[in-house]
């Protein structure tokens, strides 16, 4: 067995990485920057030598190059979980589990998702789910755009960055017209209602059903 012996590099610079690490050598980087203070988040990172070629992070993004051969490391961050009260501080991330919530005899259980307005632009993890104060939906992050779970709305104007399959219904007018978005043709709202049979949306007027009665197939060209 080969004794590492240990490399006492520190800084307090952030964004700061070591050079080169002998394997099994560490380095800490202990920037101010990295602290939450309110959520008391000591987010250290930690740089350990794997006799690697590259310098990356625990998730494969390279760091820094034009080291030597053979002194790579990887830096993972060294997180506090912090409990305080009913909150808890840092990112769980949870691998082959379930996660459950189950009422008590004295309290019913719920799922508490962040909330924001509709001016986020971004999220981070595709799969992220979030509360919509303003439209008041439940939206996912799909990696380009938040995407509304919820697939009507109820509007006098177009809304904005629609799904397949989304339905509008414009309240404006003298009567209510139902639209669904179709993605194919660059995108467009089709109108699913119409007092004319032969220009409605429905089978045989373009429309393809399935098995259960739901709009299958949208022919754009048929109408």
């Amino acid at each position: 067995m080969t004794l590492a012996t240990l490399q006492h590099l520190r800084s307090f610079n952030p964004g700061e990485h070591p050079l080169n690490l002998e394997p099994g050598q560490i380095a800490f980087n202990m920037a101010t920057e990295n602290i939450i203070q309110t959520e008391s988040d000591y987010n250290i990172f930690l740089y350990v030598g794997n006799g690697g070629n590259v310098r990356v992070d625990q998730g494969g993004t390279v760091l820094a190059t034009n080291g030597d051969v053979g002194k790579g490391w990887i830096r993972y961050p060294l997180r506090s979980m912090r409990i305080q009260g009913d909150n808890i501080y840092g990112d769980v991330s949870i691998h082959g589990h379930k996660l459950k919530i189950e009422a008590t005899a004295t309290s019913a259980g719920e799922l508490v998702v962040p909330r924001d307005s509709a001016t986020v632009a971004t999220g981070s993890d595709i799969g992220s789910v979030r509360w919509n104060v303003t439209s008041k939906s439940l939206e996912s992050w799909d990696g380009n755009k938040w995407d509304s779970t919820s697939k009507v709305s109820v509007t006098s104007t177009v809304p904005a960055n629609p799904s397949e399959g989304d339905m509008w219904l414009d309240p404006s007018g003298t009567s209510s017209v139902l639209r669904v978005y179709i993605q194919s043709g660059g995108g467009a709202w089709v109108e699913s209602s119409s007092s004319t049979a032969e220009t409605a949306l429905q089978p045989g007027n373009g429309v393809t059903a399935n098995t259960l009665n739901q709009i299958d197939l949208i022919d754009t060209g048929s109408y």
